[in-house]
């Protein structure tokens, strides 16, 4: 059966497991195995990594982007729909949604925050959309991040661990087909094989987020009624203002109550002459009649 070609890393362990369970003269023939074969084993990771130097030159950047965003709209409850519209239309989705109620100039207003993931394509236009969506824009912020030695690191680390998989899969088999093969030699080759396996999923798991956070951008997106943005004190207090307002209406009420009295001298008083003097005239000639009256009554 021909050789298996094994990485100078796992010819060490198993040297220590030859050490411990078969002997001196096991460990001897592992030794003169391992020498043979770890000069084309570094050959090999010579080569695989002059090939990553290589790849890792023409590929592509691989850059995380993110946004903040925070507007000021007429109506929070009108905005949401349209958010929502609007990374349902770019393929996206609302991760994350935190919305409540508040009282501000005597009225309950909807305002919240929203967690949005849309195609990393599409984040540009996902802001401009947005911004529409508002009568204003109180802050905007975008952040990219690049992470393509970090994916690079990730991609190389995930071929090397790979292929030592394959070699202690292989070696595995070898081990089982030995006609002395020891029970614990077996199970040392599989608790390499486990432990190997258990790195490949914790990288795998490791590129799988970044491949998420490449391939989707997340914006946060803030929605604030203008009602709420509204500044208490539109212009600052000063205590000339109140003082020269009082005093002009100070002055307005004098000048209305001037005038009142001249229009009553000068209009009302001809007026009440013109009324009176008849009045007093048809008085005096009713008492002068009731007058007379009696006394011809008394003369009786």
């Amino acid at each position: 059966m021909g050789r298996i070609r094994l990485t100078i890393p796992i010819v060490l362990f198993l040297l220590e497991i030859a050490f411990a369970g078969c002997g001196a003269g096991a460990a001897d023939m592992a030794f003169s195995e391992s020498a043979a074969m770890s000069e084309p084993a570094m050959a090999d990771a010579e080569a695989a990594a002059g090939q990553q130097a290589t790849d890792g030159a023409g590929e592509p950047r691989q850059v995380i982007a993110n946004a903040n965003i925070s507007l000021i709209v007429a109506d929070a409850a009108t905005a949401l729909s349209g958010v929502e519209q609007i990374v349902t239309d770019l393929g996206g989705y609302v991760a994350d949604m935190d919305l409540s109620k508040g009282r501000y100039d005597e009225s309950d207003v909807l305002r919240g925050s929203l967690t949005l993931r849309v195609p990393s394509a599409g984040l540009e236009e996902a802001l401009d959309l947005l911004q529409a969506l508002a009568t204003d824009v109180n802050y905007l912020n975008v952040n990219r991040q690049d992470v393509t030695d970090q994916y690079s690191d990730l991609d190389a680390q995930l071929r090397n661990l790979r292929a030592t998989e394959t070699e202690l899969l292989a070696l595995l088999t070898e081990v089982r087909e030995r006609p002395n093969a020891k029970v614990e030699d077996i199970l040392a080759v599989h608790r390499s094989l486990t432990q190997i396996r258990g790195e490949i999923e914790t990288l795998q798991g490791r590129k799988n987020l970044l491949d998420n956070q490449i391939d989707f951008s997340t914006i946060w997106v803030e929605l604030i009624p203008d009602s709420v943005f509204r500044p208490i004190v539109e212009e600052p207090w000063s205590a000339s203002g109140p003082v020269r307002n009082s005093l002009r209406a100070l002055v307005a009420t004098l000048q209305g109550l001037l005038t009142a009295l001249i229009w009553a001298v000068l209009y009302l008083t001809p007026l009440l002459l013109v009324f009176l003097i008849p009045l007093a005239v048809l008085i005096w000639l009713v008492r002068l009649w009731v007058g007379r009256r009696r006394r011809r009554e008394e003369s009786r």
